[in-house]
């Protein structure tokens, strides 16, 4: 069985460039890390409350390999293609089991996937987050599902970047070491988040 990890969190900072980052969206989403076991998967949130019963159309991440564990955002989407917390909450909050079967009917999630941490049984937490990720693109692009994204982004241009984010209504960037290993449960200098509101 694969540990319950917690995730790994940014601390705030301004927009800045370096060679040495890779800069990606901050999905304004809930925060979910998953779990491919024998017994199917698992997935929790920042508490290690068990999301697992509240999107049964994940699923499908049963196809990914045995000994699999993610780190991600579980994101509803506006007709913009903005994410849509509000919405998301609202479907996040339902306990009864057939109202939660119906909720892809309105409002239907995507879980974005910005790392990996045991790929087949193997643990990456203390690989560098490029290697992590670059594991991650072949992952995703084999499951090669439309409720699962690979969350892209770019090196270096974080300044470029974070404009565009935000012109685009994206609540904001995360700046992460391209070196840094994955410290699970730890609010970490390694990953720094920009927001319009410098919050």
């Amino acid at each position: 069985m694969l540990p319950t990890l917690l995730p790994m969190l940014a601390t705030p900072a301004l927009p800045f460039d370096g060679p040495q980052y890779s800069f990606e969206v901050k999905w304004d989403g809930v925060r979910m890390l998953a779990a491919v076991e024998t017994a199917g998967c698992r997935l929790w949130g920042r508490e290690a409350a068990d999301y697992t019963v509240r999107y049964p159309e994940l699923a499908v991440l049963r196809r990914l390999p045995l000994g699999t564990l993610v780190d991600g955002e579980c994101v509803a989407f506006a007709a913009t293609g903005v994410p849509d917390l509000s919405l998301l909450l609202r479907r996040h909050g339902l306990t009864d089991p057939w109202k939660i079967g119906q909720a892809w009917r309105w409002c239907a999630v995507r879980y974005v996937l910005f790392d990996l941490l045991y790929h087949r049984g193997h643990c990456l937490l203390r690989e560098p987050l490029s290697a992590r990720r670059l594991a991650l693109a072949e992952v995703c692009a084999r499951l090669d599902a439309p409720q699962v994204v690979y969350s892209a982004g770019v090196v270096g241009a974080g300044k470029k970047y974070f404009a565009a984010a935000v012109a685009l209504g994206q609540e904001g960037v995360v700046a992460k070491q391209l070196a840094s290993p994955y410290r699970p449960g730890f609010r970490s200098a390694a990953w720094r988040k920009f927001k319009p509101d410098a919050r």
